[in-house]
């Protein structure tokens, strides 16, 4: 899995602690998603996972975007997919 990503998006995820990589990677590999689309992806609750998304915000390698109901996407900021 991991030679099939952008040398871009490797080099970020190196950089980060192993809580943080496991989000950033899954969301890169699931595109825009919400954190309950990432929850079901690694398994974990989604309260931890939004957690997770908003602090790589936060770190700026990660962008939120509100859609229609308030609905809240992440998205990886890096090479296009």
């Amino acid at each position: 899995m991991m030679s099939d990503l952008p040398r871009e998006i490797l080099e970020t995820a190196i950089k980060l602690r192993d809580p943080l990589k496991d989000v950033y990677l899954a969301l890169y590999k699931l595109g825009p998603s919400s954190a309950s689309d990432v929850a079901k992806d690694l398994g974990h609750a989604r309260a931890y996972i939004h957690m997770r998304l908003n602090q790589l915000a936060d770190i700026g390698i990660v962008k939120r975007k509100v859609k229609k109901r308030g609905r809240v996407e992440f998205e990886t900021i890096g090479p296009a997919r």
